[in-house]
Parts: structure tokens; C-alpha cells; sequence
């Protein structure tokens, strides 16, 4: 899709698109944060004023790509820069850009309800990983983030015996980050999709940057700034406007659409397609914030329907099978690990197996040793033992195993496998 071609130029969206060219980054990545920046101001003031169900425009977006391809980090960098002006510490939404557990996040969300009277925070940090940090937080980061995601005017509980209980206000958080497809996989597992987290997230794929620029220009600062002015106009427009109107034709455009869809049978789709209908309204508002109408019109209905649907797909092709896949990633990543540690010494393959068999079958795992050989990532091969008896099967790294795109091409292979 060319995303410039479905945004007036003069806008804030068509000038972030064309700062964008000097950076090499993927295409779809400077829309969606360009979309991030428009919900990061506009906070909690901006919504689709539907009936008995308003749709606020907070958006969860993880970048999905190799390492060091697509520039992810890049992208959310200069989508922090844009915003950074606007929202942050003292302001009335706040931004946060660092790790931060579960605990520290719904006491930041109570501080601010005591200030403020309203907890607002985006959250922009680069590698999903950090954010989520360890193994025990993988499971109850996601869990708050459901919780968060509608936006409750109250929300209370919880809490220390020294801090007294949360009671937060007024909630409205942002998010963007990024992640590679494999560890996306081992983090992301079927009970995260189930328990509605990943319905909420625009996971947007690339591994094409929309060019390659060996010595990139000095940024156009006058463009940069107009950026900033733009994002503050908005800003002051959403604490103004408040409620977005749906035009009648709109309506019945998206309507027909609702109506006529075609359910997926994937748990994946499935999920997704229950916030299907916020989403398209998520987007359209949007959209018809950046062209300064603030009304929602056919045309935007018909771009959000389009840009949902390809959210849907591509998100749907990394969690396809993805039960089994989380299992042979984190299978890879212990084989990996173990190799690596080895240097150029080899290792029993029992010695292997007996590391990783909580995730695959003695059978997946002679699948993996498989397809690892093939694309050349170990070396295989029996030695005898100084006490007789059969030979065993010895498994050495290759130069192979350390390379970027590893885990991407391993999944790959299995999926065929």
C-alpha cells in the first residue's frame, strides 16, 4: 500500500511521511507511528462518540521485523522526538520510554490520578523485550495492558500496605514498541492470545526498508518543526472538539461492512475480530483528525477497512500454529544458547535434547537438529566411544548460528518441515 497516497500532504501525516524519506525505515512503520504521534496528543479528550460504546483512540502498535532491517527502533525513536514536546513528566499525559514493571506502571497510573484527576501515560520504548522484562512479569504485563486498554473512568484495588490501595482515574494508555518475530513467538503464546491482549496490538510487519541510504542527509529541521507545530495544533483541537461524529453515510458504509464479514476459524482471527469494529473507528478517526474534517466520513471507513483487514492478515500468518511454534522457538533458542557457549567444541546430542525436552518431543527435536543441518547452522556426526558400543551423535555450531536472521529462517523451514 502507498501509504502517502491515502494522506493529504499538507497534513500532519503527509509531512511525517515526508521527513520519513530520509530515514531507512520501513514504509508501513512511519504510518502507523504517525498514527501513534495523532493518538499520543489527542489522549484521552478525542474519542467516536458511538452510542453506549465510545471508542477511544489509544493504540497498541508492536513493530514486528529481522534485527537491524527495517529500522524499528529508528522508527519509534523519531515518533518519541515528535511528541516529546507535547506530552511527558509535567505535562497531562505522560510518556514513559523505560522499562517498567507491572506494579511501577499502576502506580505511576494512581500518582497521576491524585494530580490530575486523570491517569494518562504513553509509552514508547524500543525492544518489547525490555519493556516486558523477565519471565515472571511475561504474563502479568500483558494481563494490565487488557485491563488498561478501554480506558475506565475508574479502576480500583490492589496496592501495598505501604502505598495504601491504587485508585486511578480517567485511564487512558498508549503504547508502541517493537520485536523480532521469534521472540515474539516465545512471549506471545496462546493463553496470551486468548486472554484478549494481542486483539488489542497492531502487530505491523516488515523486513523492507523503503530504501537503502549508505550516508544518510542532515534531517530538514524546518520540516521537522512543522511536524511539532502541526502535532500541537492537534492537540489543542482534540481538548476542544472532544467527540468525533460519524456522518450518516459512514455509518452505513461501515454498517454493511460489519455485517457482511466473514468470520475466521483461527483463534488468532478470532480474537481479533471481536474488537474488529473499534479498530476500523480507531483508524478512521484518525484519519479524519489528520485531514482537520473531525468528522468521520466514507472515505476513512473505507481506508480503516482496508488497513484492518491487512492488520489482520499479516498478524494472522506469525501466530498461525502458533502453539507449536512458541515451543520450537524456545527449543532453538536453548540449542543456540548451549552451542554458543560451546565455541567450536561439540556437544552429545542426549546432552542437547536433555536441556530443552520440557519445550519438544525426542521427535521435534530431531526435526530441529534437521532443519538446522540443512540450512548449515550445525555440523552432525558419530564418534565412538573410548569404551566400545554404539557411536553417538555429536552436534557442533557453525559460524551460521550467530547470524541475525537464524531463528527467522528456522521457524521457516519448520513450518514446512
Amino acid at each position: 500500500m502507498d501509504y502517502r497516497r491515502i494522506v493529504p500532504p499538507g497534513t500532519f501525516l503527509g509531512r511525517y511521511l515526508k521527513y520519513m524519506q530520509s530515514q531507512e525505515t520501513a514504509s508501513i512503520y512511519d504510518f502507523y507511528c504517525g498514527l501513534w504521534c495523532i493518538s499520543t496528543v489527542c489522549g484521552r479528550y478525542a474519542y467516536v462518540s458511538r452510542p453506549r460504546a465510545p471508542v477511544y483512540l489509544n493504540l497498541f502498535i508492536v513493530l514486528v521485523g529481522e534485527s537491524g532491517v527495517a529500522r524499528k527502533t529508528t522508527s519509534i525513536r523519531v515518533a518519541g522526538d515528535v511528541v516529546r514536546g507535547i506530552v511527558g513528566r509535567d505535562k497531562e499525559i505522560g510518556m514513559l520510554d523505560a522499562k517498567v514493571t507491572p506494579e511501577k506502571l499502576d502506580e505511576l497510573l494512581h500518582e497521576r490520578s491524585l494530580l490530575r484527576g486523570t491517569a494518562q501515560i504513553s509509552i514508547a520504548v524500543p525492544e518489547l523485550a525490555v519493556f516486558l522484562g523477565t519471565e515472571r512479569y511475561i504474563a502479568h504485563m500483558p494481563t494490565l495492558l487488557t485491563d488498561l486498554y478501554d480506558c475506565p473512568s475508574h479502576r480500583e484495588g490492589g496496592g501495598t500496605i505501604a502505598r495504601g490501595a491504587v485508585m486511578q482515574k480517567n485511564i487512558w494508555v498508549n503504547f508502541l514498541s517493537a520485536s523480532t518475530p521469534v521472540w515474539l513467538l516465545k512471549t506471545v503464546n496462546p493463553n496470551v492470545v486468548e486472554g484478549g491482549f494481542t486483539s488489542r496490538c497492531y502487530f505491523i510487519i516488515s523486513n523492507t526498508p523503503k530504501k537503502r541510504i549508505p550516508w544518510p542527509e542532515d534531517s530538514d529541521k524546518d520540516l521537522f518543526q512543522d511536524i511539532c507545530d502541526d502535532a500541537k495544533i492537534i492537540a489543542a483541537e482534540a481538548q476542544l472538539r472532544g467527540a468525533i461524529t460519524v456522518h450518516p453515510d459512514a455509518v452505513r458504509v461501515f454498517s454493511s461492512w460489519y455485517n457482511d464479514r466473514i468470520h475466521a476459524l483461527d483463534p488468532f482471527k478470532q480474537s481479533f475480530e471481536s474488537r474488529e469494529d473499534a479498530h476500523v473507528l480507531r483508524l478512521a478517526a484518525l484519519l479524519c483528525i489528520n485531514d482537520g474534517s473531525w468528522i468521520i466520513r466514507r472515505s476513512h471507513i473505507n481506508i480503516a477497512i482496508r488497513l484492518t483487514t491487512a492488520i489482520k492478515q499479516d498478524s494472522g500468518a506469525i501466530f498461525e500454529d502458533s502453539e507449536a511454534r512458541t515451543k520450537f522457538a524456545q527449543a532453538l533458542d536453548v540449542v543456540r544458547s548451549a552451542l554458543l557457549s560451546k565455541g567450536m567444541d561439540p556437544i552429545p546430542r542426549h546432552h542437547l535434547y536433555r536441556k530443552c525436552r520440557v519445550y519438544v518431543s525426542n521427535d521435534e527435536f530431531t526435526t530441529l537438529l534437521d532443519v538446522m543441518h540443512e540450512i548449515g547452522a550445525i555440523q552432525r556426526f558419530h564418534l565412538q566411544k573410548d569404551t566400545g558400543g554404539r557411536p553417538g551423535e555429536w552436534v557442533r555450531g557453525t559460524q551460521m548460528i550467530m547470524s541475525k536472521g537464524l531463528g527467522e529462517s528456522v521457524l521457516e523451514r519448520f513450518s514446512t518441515a
